[in-house]
């Protein structure tokens, strides 16, 4: 866990904070990461998120590890909450629907488990989870570009706004710091001990 943080909090540093880029476009290349990361495309979501985050200007470093929120451990419960969502917007929903779909799900969970993380890079997986996206149909497309959305435009914000706060700051204690040299040293020398004789 202490590994996963400090892996966390050196990437939010160096490849964030400490981007060069402007503020904007390290924001929206969060945002869009968000977004694009939570619709139902896992497995081309890195090329689709470069390819607009290139036609966006964006800056495509940060959009990497944003945009493979789903991924082989995360994507059943994620799918599954999107699809509930959107299946309370379009009330689709009932007890024998969640329990159909919860099953489908289920199986591909099991699939990838038995093949182990190898099974992750085969083509049995992805022909199956092709044919569970188009099972799912609507609803799951829905609810993941709503999550997706409001994560995105949420995490636009935070992002902009920790970045210019954090250089603002840097930026004063830059100020600081340097003024502080300077008066250092204009500051008068101390008299020496044979000039205090002198004049004592």
């Amino acid at each position: 866990m202490a590994g996963w943080w400090k892996t966390g909090r050196r990437f939010l540093y160096r490849r964030i904070l400490h981007a060069d880029d402007t503020p904007h476009r390290i924001a929206l290349g969060v945002g869009l990461a968000t977004f694009i990361g939570l619709l139902p495309i896992m497995g081309i979501q890195t090329l689709v998120a470069l390819a607009v985050a290139a036609v966006l200007r964006a800056n495509k470093a940060v959009c990497l590890p944003f945009v493979w929120i789903t991924n082989a451990f995360t994507f059943v419960p994620i799918y599954w909450c999107c699809w509930k969502l959107g299946s309370v917007i379009l009330q689709t929903g009932g007890s024998a629907a969640e329990e159909l779909v919860a099953g489908k799900i289920t199986r591909m969970q099991e699939t990838l488990a038995a093949s182990g993380i190898v099974g992750f890079f085969g083509y049995e997986f992805w022909r199956q989870l092709g044919s569970l996206m188009a099972e799912l149909g609507i609803e799951l497309w829905i609810g993941c570009g709503l999550v997706g959305l409001v994560g995105g435009v949420v995490l636009y914000l935070a992002t902009r706004w920790g970045v210019v706060a954090y250089r603002t700051r840097r930026l004063a204690r830059r100020i600081r710091r340097d003024r502080d040299v300077n008066a250092r040293r204009l500051a008068p020398a101390p008299p020496t001990r044979r000039l205090r004789r002198e004049t004592a």
